[in-house]
């Protein structure tokens, strides 16, 4: 079964600066959230909350990421070992509950394939 296209590359285009601005903030809120998170490696007590950027962060620890949801309901999927790699379902999880992101967010009825192809159609 085939799925129609509803993210085009005129929309693809014109999302362009909301995506790269979504995809920066994401990155940044993961290194953060990594850096204060013990090594998973080395830890024997992993911490189940944390406190960054003046939030409280509860942590679900299922590695090779870490799923960090504040306690305003941002949820953000950190993958533990490389914090810049992005996965299309937790950018738009973060987009999503962050704020701010509706562009991004409205252009994804679909969810993971529409995210997806956005992505596919930064990076071409």
């Amino acid at each position: 079964m085939a799925f129609d296209v509803t993210v085009t590359e005129e929309t693809a285009a014109r999302l362009r600066p909301d995506l790269e601005r979504l995809i920066a903030e994401f990155r940044a809120m993961a290194h953060a959230l990594v850096a204060a998170l013990p090594d998973p490696d080395l830890e024997d007590d992993l911490l189940e909350e944390v406190e960054v950027g003046g939030r409280t962060w509860w942590i679900h620890w299922h590695d090779p990421h870490y799923r960090c949801e504040s306690d305003t309901g941002v949820v953000v999927e950190a993958q533990i070992y490389y914090p810049d790699d992005i996965d299309p379902a937790f950018l738009l999880e973060y987009a999503r509950t962050a704020g701010g992101h509706e562009a991004v967010v409205s252009a994804c009825p679909r969810g993971f394939h529409d995210i997806a192809r956005l992505l596919d159609l930064h990076q071409a």
